[in-house]
């Protein structure tokens, strides 16, 4: 069997309408499955209750600005190094919610709690270094029909290199339907448009995926909702 036929064979079968549980996605080959969060910031002094959650009219424009530079946001292109890194079970502590996967979702939009995109792509990095050890990466691209930038478009990858890998999911944004994957085929990290990431592995290394990747994992069912 060819490196990718067991990605092919399932998107020639696959429901094309059907984008909301991981069954419709990600091939059965796999026992666990784990929702990849990024790492989350927060400004600890940040005035929660003050910022204005609509943005509709000159007061409420003005009231957002001069709170963004009073922390030093408004336009800053380094402002991660503002915040301090949170878990998202403290984050649900200091908001008084249930702790759960989607609670970045479920408070109020501000920028006092940010996505830390940096910080996310090192440890992402780091972590797939320590789970691939001695393994040979697979890069698979389902949707690169999507990608505008070249008539013929590469879709898959044989023995990628970290650095390709992480130029190419920048270029994508994290956003293309895309498999990586050891040639062993025992565990698959996979993006998606509109959808989080995923880590998928086999039972025996069920205990390593926990261990190597430093970003906080939520454990799914293959036939959940997303």
């Amino acid at each position: 069997m060819e490196v990718f036929d067991w990605i092919k064979q399932f998107y020639k079968t696959r429901d094309q309408n059907s984008w909301t549980k991981i069954e419709d996605f990600i091939p059965d080959v796999f026992d666990c499955y784990f929702e990849l969060h990024w790492d989350i910031g927060i400004i600890d002094d940040f005035p929660f209750d003050e910022f204005p959650e609509k943005n509709e009219t000159i007061e409420e424009t003005n009231a957002r600005i001069k709170i963004e530079k009073k922390f030093n946001l408004f336009s800053n292109q380094r402002k991660e190094s503002l915040y301090r890194q949170i878990s998202l079970s403290e984050l649900a502590e200091r908001f008084n919610l249930p702790y759960s996967r989607k609670i970045i979702y479920q408070i109020k939009d501000t920028p006092g709690v940010s996505i830390l995109e940096k910080s996310s792509n090192l440890n992402l990095k780091e972590s797939i270094e320590r789970l691939s050890k001695g393994q040979n990466l697979n890069l698979f691209v389902e949707d690169i029909s999507r990608w505008p930038f070249d008539e013929n478009p590469k879709q898959e990858y044989k023995n990628i290199s970290l650095e390709e890998y992480f130029k190419l999911q920048n270029s994508f944004s994290f956003d293309f339907g895309t498999f990586l994957f050891p040639t062993s085929i025992d565990w698959c990290i996979t993006t998606a448009e509109d959808l989080p990431m995923f880590v998928a592995c086999k039972n025996e290394i069920t205990d390593k995926i926990k261990k190597e990747i430093s970003l906080e994992l939520f454990q799914m069912d293959r036939d959940q909702e997303i």
